[in-house]
């Protein structure tokens, strides 16, 4: 049971991770996006630059650094798995 219990506690605790860096890596790719956009298209319509930068985000998120995000749960659980295993 108290193994079942450290499953669960892992795996709120790295949605929460999961979630946090998920959060703050398409925040500052959608900020850098939006510097680079105004650097080269100055004073163009703010609805050309939103299409852009939502664009950029999606492009982002198809991304093999973005896909590695899986990793926080993926490490986790291996070590968690791999320490059960040799102690039994």
């Amino acid at each position: 049971m108290n193994f079942v219990r450290l499953i669960v506690l892992a795996a709120l605790i790295c949605t929460v991770i999961y979630v946090a860096v998920a959060w703050y890596l398409r925040s500052i790719t959608r900020e850098r996006l939006e510097k680079e956009w105004a650097a080269a298209h100055p004073g163009r319509d703010p609805v050309e630059r939103s299409a852009d930068v939502e664009a950029g985000v999606e492009e982002f998120k198809q991304s093999l650094g973005y896909r590695a995000l899986w990793l926080i749960y993926v490490v986790p659980v291996a070590l968690i798995a791999i320490t059960w295993f040799t102690t039994n």
